[in-house]
């Protein structure tokens, strides 16, 4: 099965790209299908920036028209800005190009595991410490009620990606060693509220709730007791 560096690799390459083996991985992959649907829209401001039309009479540039007939002053104004509003429009999509933001990366793999917010039935703790231990974490018995926990791929690497039950409804945790972040940082994307706080000499971890539960001040002082309930074991 196609990984998604090598996904990402070929669709940023053409994203229009019709190869099987890219719309097999985009099928199952939430996270690359956003990616895809955010280039491909992308790709067509694009085409629009670039399909901007020169002022009439100024089809020719100047250096294509004959000496004689030079072009009046008011007429290469009016080139030299056309070319250029194209060109700024082009660049500013250009750095508007989707590099998606790690808290959209996060509530993309969120909403491909319907399923984590469908029990909450504690996880065995056998099954528990074998999601927790590749990444050198351990919670602490004070931990809470863990109902859901999976080594899921994220970016690149596998990460824990629990839910636990809290008196504000079940909160999705998901270790990211591998991420960092300089400072809280808070998002609302698509019905979840959450934060990413960092975790010094152990990357991150993201909190993310959704419902009527989910608010700001409940987030914060859940993501306060998780990152309390973490023993790190390296």
């Amino acid at each position: 099965m196609m990984d998604h560096e090598h996904y990402r690799s070929a669709i940023m390459a053409d994203p229009r790209d019709p190869d099987p083996a890219l719309r097999e991985h985009r099928d199952y992959c939430p996270e690359c299908q956003a990616f895809t649907d955010s280039l491909q829209r992308f790709e067509s401001r694009l085409e629009r920036a670039l399909a901007v039309k020169l002022p009439t009479g100024a089809d020719v540039l100047p250096f294509a028209r004959k000496a004689a007939t030079p072009p009046r002053p008011w007429r290469r104004f009016a080139i030299a800005a056309s070319l250029g509003l194209g060109l700024a429009v082009a660049g500013g999509l250009w750095l508007a190009l989707p590099q998606r933001s790690l808290a959209a990366d996060v509530v993309a793999h969120v909403e491909g595991e319907p399923q984590s917010w469908q029990t909450d039935s504690a996880v065995a703790g056998p099954a528990l410490d074998s999601v927790l231990k590749d990444s050198k974490v351990r919670l602490k018995p004070d931990g809470g009620v863990v109902s859901y926990a999976s080594s899921c791929f994220f970016r690149g690497h596998m990460v824990p990606h629990l839910v636990e039950q809290t008196e504000s409804g079940p909160v999705t945790v998901m270790v990211l060693v591998h991420e960092s972040v300089a400072r809280p940082v808070q998002f609302d994307e698509q019905g979840y509220r959450g934060i990413i706080v960092p975790v010094p000499g152990h990357g991150a971890m993201a909190v993310l709730m959704r419902g009527a539960g989910a608010n700001p001040e409940a987030v914060q002082r859940i993501a306060a007791r998780m990152a309390a309930s973490i023993d790190w074991t390296n």
